[in-house]
């Protein structure tokens, strides 16, 4: 299990150890065309290293859903659902299966023991997702003022058109 969280850019800063000690906590996961992987507002939950195909990431908003993004890893492995290892909240948005997905699953209950008992690893991942959710938090910072200045110079002073707007133009 190790080596398929060797070539993953969210575990490079790890050593080889370190990896060992995550992948002797996962499991293997499969899901199909439709699954869900993660659902929004459930409770917070694991981190998957995506290994092939792809998921479809979706929002709720008034009536209805609105897609957020698109992943696959036809450019390498990728992690979805590292929010859930840290925070207290439900999933943010629902991960999907587009296709047969393969994963491997970091069990939220893993992380916490590793935390509990001290294992370098997991505070080495814990700032790792930090820092991603700090570049994430900025950015959606700077599209909050850019749709308020957008706004603003079309004299639109609604707060629903501001809301519409933020749920049309946010993005993952």
């Amino acid at each position: 299990m190790e080596e398929r969280l060797q070539g993953v850019r969210f575990f490079e800063f790890l050593t080889e150890e370190e990896r060992e000690e995550f992948a002797e906590g996962s499991e293997p996961a499969v899901y199909g065309p439709g699954e869900t992987i993660i659902e929004e507002g459930g409770d917070p939950g694991s981190l998957f290293v995506l290994t092939s195909g792809s998921v479809e990431v979706r929002k709720k908003v008034r009536g209805g859903d609105r897609l957020l993004a698109r992943i696959d890893t036809t450019g390498g492995p990728t992690v979805v659902g590292e929010r859930g290892l840290l925070g207290e909240s439900g999933a943010s948005a629902t991960v999907r299966a587009e296709s047969r997905v393969e994963a491997t699953k970091i069990p939220r209950q893993t992380f916490r023991r590793m935390v509990a008992e001290g294992r370098p690893a997991a505070f080495k991942l814990s700032y790792r997702i930090a820092r991603t959710l700090a570049r994430r938090l900025t950015r959606l910072d700077e599209e909050v003022v850019e749709a308020i200045r957008e706004l603003e110079s079309r004299g639109e002073t609604d707060l629903e058109a501001f809301r519409d707007k933020l749920i049309t133009d946010w993005a993952v």
